[in-house]
């Protein structure tokens, strides 16, 4: 019986995952923007423009880490990492809160509005922007996915150093 392992899995193969895993994210990304955008339920306002052009650059940053994983993988993985770490925590506090998620979110957080609940959040690609728009939110969470990346992506570059040493 064949058990899957991360230590074992071959480095090309895992920057093809990781490439993968963040270009489709990327892409998906965009897509639920444009359709959120044009399905007529969103007024198109400068505000609502510009918090989609800034989703839409986080998601053409997702694709661009992915496609740099196969020209240069050093420079693509700390370029992932940093996508990475954009998507670990997602928090609302009144006027103020942020979630980026390009690919998969599992999160694990505190909403503390009324009372103090731990919750549960599965998503796939999704953006969330909120300034000066006041809330009844109180949350904050951590992406499990994108912690889980975080350390994966640290050892394939631990392993590019001491390929080149």
């Amino acid at each position: 019986m064949y058990k899957f392992s991360f230590q074992k899995m071959n480095f090309k193969h895992a920057l093809k995952a990781l490439a993968l895993y963040q270009f489709i994210g990327g892409i998906l990304g965009l897509v639920l923007t444009l359709w959120v955008m044009f399905r007529g339920e969103v007024v198109l306002t400068q505000l609502v423009l510009r918090a989609s052009l800034f989703a839409a650059g986080l998601y053409v940053f997702s694709i661009l880490c992915g496609r740099m994983l196969y020209r240069n993988p050093a420079r693509g993985l700390v370029f992932s990492l940093i996508n990475q770490v954009l998507q670990v925590v997602y928090f609302a506090f009144g006027a103020y809160g942020f979630q980026y998620v390009a690919g998969l979110r599992i999160g694990l957080g505190l909403d503390m509005a009324g009372s103090w609940t731990f919750k549960f959040r599965v998503a796939l690609s999704s953006f969330q922007f909120e300034l000066g728009t006041e809330t009844s939110q109180k949350l904050i969470g951590i992406n499990l996915v994108a912690l889980f990346l975080i350390f994966w992506i640290e050892r394939l570059l631990e392993g590019i150093k001491s390929r080149r040493k």
